[in-house]
């Protein structure tokens, strides 16, 4: 029996309505990513927070007063901070004019001192020639034709001009003795008003502006070395638990896809005052090369582990409460958990292997909802 025309038309665009509000439908069904519960390793952690600090951190302070003038490299002030600064290079130099003056005068001084130090000295003429009429007195008092005192008496001048040589040669040594001190004392203090880079590093903070008069031990600059350690942090009711050379796995936040292997170097055995937290230093086994000072992130010291236990991503759990899907459907379960760690709990109860866990956005989802699956692979984490 044949429809009429006009009912297979109906019929037909009846089908095709439906099949396009169920396309519809499933379109704009919600979107929950999902991972599957599975078994592995379980992992007792004491967590923490850490932070990349430089190895030596330096304060360079002002030797003297005056007004500082900034090296050309460094001329930004604090626009040069992060520049990288070796041992010795000039940072800045603080004027200091009357010293400038007192050295140059000293400077002349002593080269004046020394060209008169190749001068004779003023006994010296006297001297010769003294010496010279003895040398000819005693080849002809033996003759008896020049009297025995006239001889003594030119053997005396020569005693005294001697040491009247002598005590001007001392005269001069010492002042030229006293005007090289004088010179050399001016030089330190020249150094002094040269702010030098104590060791290399990067340039981690400028503490002065150009120009400014600053004054002796004001703080100018701070250098920070390359060397870096990993500084973490834990609470007091956990630090009972940390122990030298615990493995621990550290998550940097610039590198939001790596975890990186470390091990406990120290437990520092004062708490921070104001938080009451410990200070944990670590040791990373690979850090990545361009790791710098004051980037931070997350830790997690292992403590113990369980094997072949169920592993929930722990970003699924709300406490104890997390979301499933099953045959497209949402459903709240509640879990006892185990062992945490930041990536995955231990669950001890609630959920089977394979089970398929909401990851993300749990506050838009609500039990009952038919929702579409998009599955997330959280294996690496």
């Amino acid at each position: 029996m044949k429809l009429p025309e006009s009912k297979a038309a109906l019929w037909v665009l009846g089908v095709v309505l439906v099949l396009v509000c169920g396309l519809a439908y499933y379109y704009f069904m919600p979107v929950a990513e999902v991972a599957i519960v599975r078994r592995g390793t379980a992992i007792s952690a004491v967590y923490g927070t850490v932070r990349i600090e430089p190895a030596f951190v330096v304060h360079v302070r002002a030797q003297n007063a005056g007004f500082i003038q900034l090296a050309d490299e460094f001329s930004a002030g604090r626009g040069a901070i992060g520049k990288t600064v070796t041992k010795g290079q000039l940072l800045a130099t603080i004027a200091d004019e009357t010293t400038a003056r007192q050295l140059k005068q000293a400077r002349a001084d002593v080269q004046a001192a020394n060209e008169r130090a190749k001068l004779p000295l003023p006994s010296q003429e006297l001297l010769k020639t003294a010496e010279d009429n003895l040398h000819r007195l005693e080849q002809v008092v033996a003759s008896g034709n020049v009297p025995a005192v006239e001889y003594e008496k030119a053997k005396s001048e020569v005693n005294r001009l001697r040491g009247a040589t002598e005590n001007e040669r001392i005269e001069r040594d010492r002042n030229l003795q006293s005007l090289e001190e004088t010179q050399k004392k001016l030089e330190a203090q020249m150094r002094n008003s040269e702010i030098r880079a104590p060791m290399d590093g990067l340039l981690s903070a400028v503490g002065t502006i150009d120009g400014e008069l600053v004054a002796e031990g004001n703080q100018l600059f701070t250098i920070s070395s390359r060397k870096t350690y990993v500084r973490g942090e834990v609470n007091e009711e956990d630090v009972g638990a940390v122990k030298p050379a615990m493995k621990a796995k550290v998550q940097l936040y610039a590198y939001r896809n790596e975890v990186f292997s470390a091990k406990v170097s120290s437990v520092q055995p004062a708490a921070d005052p104001d938080t009451q937290r410990y200070t944990v230093i670590l040791e990373m086994d690979k850090p990545p090369d361009n790791l710098m000072a004051g980037m931070t992130g997350e830790m997690n010291i292992i403590t113990g582990t369980h094997e072949n236990a169920l592993l929930v991503p722990t970003r699924a759990l709300m406490v104890d409460q997390a979301l499933l899907v099953k045959r497209g459907i949402i459903q709240k379960r509640t879990i006892k958990p185990g062992f945490r760690t930041l990536d995955f709990t231990e669950a001890l109860s609630g959920v089977s292997q394979g089970d398929r866990v909401v990851v993300a956005d749990q506050d838009k989802l609500h039990p009952g909802q038919p929702v579409r699956q998009r599955r997330v692979d959280v294996s690496k984490k």
